[in-house]
């Protein structure tokens, strides 16, 4: 049996502006020591300081995938059941506030991890080919259907033992570790998790290897209040 090669991904979530953004910063600064890329997750209408922030990172590298549809507290389990009719219109609108602000998304991350079919289609269909989830992260095609997979459990940011994160010599290996830290975990605990992963064999996944990259569309309504640009 062949060895399997296992990738690192990092997603953060919670961005706000004050003392969140401050610890995303250090994150993001511990996180660029490693030389590992950092996938942020962005709400439906976010504050301006975390739009620009996020497009500033994703001009070095990183990735920002859209974290729900809604800016209320969402569960993951209607993401489960939704249409793709339903998922289309909640996407359209939760994009259309990110364009206002320029800023652009590479994909998508439900709260609760877990997405129906029709939300998959909706995704294709809304060009965000890039898919976060529960089992791991995917590449969708033009259907929706998973084109490519990097496949692991989500992993939290409670204590556990260096060792939990290495590659298990197992029958079937998992071929990602995806750690999905809240944007206030104590920076030593993300430090030891990301050091265990890498210690553990596996190699960071970066935003290039996910989905291509894409732009900000330009919104049609230039009186709309929120039609401005971030620039760096």
């Amino acid at each position: 049996m062949g060895h399997v090669t296992t990738r690192l991904i990092v997603s953060v979530s919670g961005l706000q502006p004050g003392a969140p953004l401050d610890a995303a910063v250090a994150l993001a600064d511990a996180l660029d020591a490693r030389r590992v890329p950092a996938t942020w997750l962005v709400g439906p209408r976010p504050h301006p300081e975390v739009a620009a922030w996020a497009t500033a990172r994703r001009r070095v590298g990183d990735a920002a995938l859209l974290h729900g549809t809604r800016p209320d507290v969402e569960s993951g389990r209607p993401y489960r059941r939704l249409p793709a009719h339903e998922a289309g219109l909640r996407l359209t609108a939760a994009l259309r506030s990110r364009d206002a602000l320029g800023l652009a998304v590479d994909g998508f991350a439900a709260p609760g991890w877990a997405v129906s079919p029709g939300t998959r289609a909706a995704l294709a269909a809304a060009d965000l080919g890039l898919l976060v989830d529960d089992a791991g992260v995917h590449r969708l095609g033009a259907d929706g259907a998973v084109t490519r997979s990097w496949r692991g459990p989500v992993v939290g940011s409670e204590p556990r033992r260096a060792e939990s994160l290495r590659p298990a010599r197992r029958r079937v290996e998992s071929d990602l570790v995806h750690l999905a830290l809240p944007v206030g975990v104590p920076l030593s605990t993300a430090e030891a998790l990301v050091d265990a992963a890498l210690a553990g064999g596996a190699t960071p996944l970066g935003a290039g290897e996910l989905v291509p990259r894409r732009g900000p569309r330009r919104p049609r309504l230039a009186g709309d209040p929120e039609h401005w640009s971030i620039t760096a």
